[in-house]
């Protein structure tokens, strides 16, 4: 009888784990990757800027989204001071992806000045995964 209770509760064990949503599985989704840049301008204030948000596969995302802000550093620490926009492509895949794209920040005073991105999959209206990436800064 004991053996019989065994074989049952693990059953009914292994069947509440299969039944957990996905997210409490570790998984990893994408990544959102600062790929290159350089300072050009006056004084090379100018921060230019390449980042790459990469959807692996295994999973159906519609949409890549880069959120991309101008930062200043001062009072000990980075602080927005340019929402540069937001931009995206719409896929509809299973497998992996990339959208790579450049931007600049130009600031008009002094100071180090980065660029920070924020990556974000979506499948349909659902947030999949969101990720950060920075730039090396200038001035």
């Amino acid at each position: 009888m004991r053996k019989r209770f065994a074989l049952l509760w693990a059953t009914v064990v292994i069947g509440l784990e299969l039944m957990l949503p996905a997210t409490t599985a570790a998984a990893t989704y994408g990544q959102m990757t600062f790929v290159k840049g350089y300072c050009s301008g006056t004084g090379s204030r100018t921060v230019n800027a390449t980042f790459k948000l990469t959807k692996y596969s295994g999973f159906h995302a519609t949409r890549l989204v880069m959120v991309v802000k101008g930062q200043g550093f001062y009072n000990g620490g980075w602080h927005t001071e340019l929402n540069i926009g937001s931009y995206y492509v719409n896929i509809n895949t299973n497998g992996g992806y990339y959208f790579k794209d450049s931007f600049y920040f130009k600031p008009g005073h002094s100071g180090s000045h980065r660029i920070a991105v924020t990556g974000k999959i979506y499948d349909g209206s659902y947030l999949v995964a969101t990720g950060n990436a920075k730039s090396g800064y200038c001035g």
